[in-house]
């Protein structure tokens, strides 16, 4: 694949790598930097010969790597207090029922305190299968562990933020 039709295979993406990357560093400007230093090694190395299933999986890597060497090197904690500006992803379905009389600004605020709860690489795999939609093998690929691994940090994660968002399972109509 020529860079050209790699940058046209990556544009779709681009809003998912950001989001991704702003809930990793909780802060939106270095978001755009981890997003940007990925895709220019990308793009510098050459490394755009990938077939249209993989570029997604490929990126989310790069991204995930590129922030992972920057904690190592100390240039942020990985605990902020931040959350994302826009989590418009994460509101609740109206058809949950139970709690669409509630604000959804409290829903938002409650599941954004939940996932930041969880360890870097529990919050890592639930936004992969659960926002971005990818299949385990393809969270295991972008986080390089096993598929085992993953489908128990999902039900482990799952697990938790169904304890903190009890509150809401509990007024859901029976």
């Amino acid at each position: 694949m020529n860079r050209e039709a790699f940058l046209r295979a990556l544009l779709p993406h681009l809003h998912s790598l950001y989001s991704f990357a702003r809930w990793l560093t909780r802060d939106g400007d270095e978001a755009e930097d981890i997003v940007h230093d990925a895709l220019s090694r990308v793009l510098l190395n050459g490394n755009c010969n990938l077939a249209g299933g993989e570029i997604r999986t490929y990126l989310f890597t790069i991204i995930r790597r590129t922030y992972i060497n920057r904690l190592r090197r100390g240039r942020y904690e990985a605990t902020s207090a931040d959350y994302p500006e826009d989590d418009s992803s994460l509101a609740a379905p109206s058809e949950l029922g139970g709690f669409s009389d509630l604000p959804p600004e409290l829903l938002r605020r409650d599941l954004n305190e939940a996932l930041a709860s969880l360890h870097e690489d529990s919050r890592s795999v639930v936004l992969l299968a659960d926002v971005e939609g990818f299949s385990v093998e393809e969270i295991a690929q972008v986080m390089g562990i096993p598929a085992g691994t993953v489908k128990s940090k999902l039900w482990r994660a799952h697990q938790g933020l169904r304890k903190k968002l009890r509150v809401y399972q509990e007024s859901k109509p029976r």
